[in-house]
């Protein structure tokens, strides 16, 4: 939230220095900049909250005595319970063993992304990066 509020004081000023320039073309640029540049820093700490929601989810998870943080119904239940509305893609089972093919699970808001990564130790980590 603070580098949030950090990039709007820096919208609000590359707005005031260019509206005292000449051209209104000029303002409206820096307008514009600003505000894509607000939307993807929103859309970065959705996507990592996205993400730490889930991993927080993994860690408090109660598994049964054969499952593991790896397999997919405990994978689709934890991203089912993260708030918002996050496209959720990765979980996938391909060899049909019931364990994700390779514990990253990927969050996106807007056109930014997080991944969850799960080990088959059960270690759950977070990045700001595509899967």
């Amino acid at each position: 939230m603070q580098r949030l509020g950090g990039l709007l004081v820096a919208c609000l000023l590359l707005f005031g220095i260019a509206a005292c320039g000449d051209s209104k073309d000029d303002a409206q640029d820096a307008v514009d900049s600003a505000r894509e540049q607000a939307e993807n820093a929103a859309g970065a700490a959705g996507a990592r909250a996205a993400a730490e929601a889930m991993r927080g989810v993994l860690q408090a998870k109660h598994l049964e005595a054969n499952q593991t943080v790896r397999d997919v119904v405990v994978l689709q239940a934890a991203a089912d319970d993260v708030p918002g509305s996050p496209t959720v893609t990765g979980i996938e089972d391909q060899d049909g063993d019931g364990k994700d093919d390779d514990g990253k699970v990927q969050f996106a808001v807007g056109d930014q992304v997080a991944c969850v990564s799960v080990q088959d130790n059960g270690e759950v980590s977070v990045s700001s990066d595509s899967c």
